[in-house]
């Protein structure tokens, strides 16, 4: 285990794996899984972090895997999590991590307030195999909406599990779906807005209102934003956003769940496209399928 914490890059972690019995290195890993699973300072979640790595390498044999990483919430506050490849927590809850001098210690009473010299967090680099497509939503949307979110929240499970993302290759991460709603009947008159996409759509009573307190009464997006391909946290992704104007919110609930496969699908091909201008080898065809299926079934 001391050599395996010296190594400094996945490539020389591999080396060293592959020079050794993998039968014979596995149950060690396992062991120090469990001795660091619990971890209490910033020195056994790097080691923790090393150990994961490791074990991704030589696989987790009838164990289950998981994935140790270390991210940023948006007030800045570090936290740190193992995950499994359903997005599952190992533990009950992340844990929070403080500033002390120039390292970190777990926001705790128990935790080794202790200084090991160590200032930055490791996080996992050879990531588990997790579904490729995975959205979030509006925090507000017109309530006609909420049959539909309701749903997505069944969509999401069977995407999540159903999926085939080893099949897929390992060259690709996800696409990050961002579902804006209109929410022109909003508690809050303030914060009312619905989405058009041309400025030619907006009714002229609309037109040069603003909301109590100034902020626009509607915006003018495309239906859908396509971002560009981008790594971030050793993970390639296309950002996407989905533009829901006052009308979608009103049609049934089958029409609405149409409409999102065909989102979907198109999403798929435009992320086929750019994957192929990079030569970037990914089976979309393949996520294209599983995709359909598992939208006939929530259809």
């Amino acid at each position: 285990m001391n050599e395996i914490y010296k190594l400094e890059t996945i490539d020389e972690l591999k080396n060293y794996i592959n020079a050794v019995s993998v039968d014979k290195l596995r149950p060690s890993l396992l062991t120090e899984f469990n001795k660091l699973v619990n971890y209490k300072n910033i020195k056994e979640w790097n080691e923790l972090v090393r150990v994961c790595e490791a074990l991704s390498i030589t696989g987790w044999g009838n164990n289950e895997p998981f994935e140790a990483t270390a991210d940023k919430w948006v007030n800045g506050a570090f936290y740190t999590e193992l995950r499994n490849k359903f997005f599952e927590q190992k533990l009950e809850w992340s844990k929070q991590w403080s500033k002390q001098k120039e390292t970190f210690v777990i926001y705790e009473p128990d935790a080794d307030k202790t200084d090991y010299g160590i200032s930055t967090f490791a996080s996992q680099r050879n990531k588990l195999a997790k579904s490729p497509i995975r959205w979030s939503r509006s925090g507000n949307y017109q309530s006609s909406v909420q049959p539909l979110v309701d749903s997505l929240e069944i969509l999401r499970n069977k995407i999540v599990r159903e999926t085939r993302p080893e099949l897929y290759g390992d060259a690709f991460s996800y696409i990050g779906i961002k579902l804006n709603f209109s929410h022109h009947d909003d508690e809050s008159p303030s914060i009312r807005y619905e989405y058009f996409y041309d400025e030619n759509d907006v009714p002229e009573e609309l037109k040069g209102t603003k909301n109590p307190g100034g902020t626009p009464a509607y915006y003018i997006r495309p239906r859908l934003d396509i971002g560009k391909l981008s790594t971030k946290s050793d993970e390639l992704k296309l950002v996407v956003t989905r533009h829901f104007t006052k009308a979608f919110g009103y049609l049934d609930l089958s029409e609405q769940k149409e409409i999102l496969l065909s989102d979907f699908l198109e999403i798929i091909d435009i992320l086929a496209g750019k994957l192929k201008k990079k030569k970037i080898n990914y089976n979309t065809e393949l996520l294209k399928q599983d995709t359909t299926k598992i939208f006939s079934e929530w259809l």
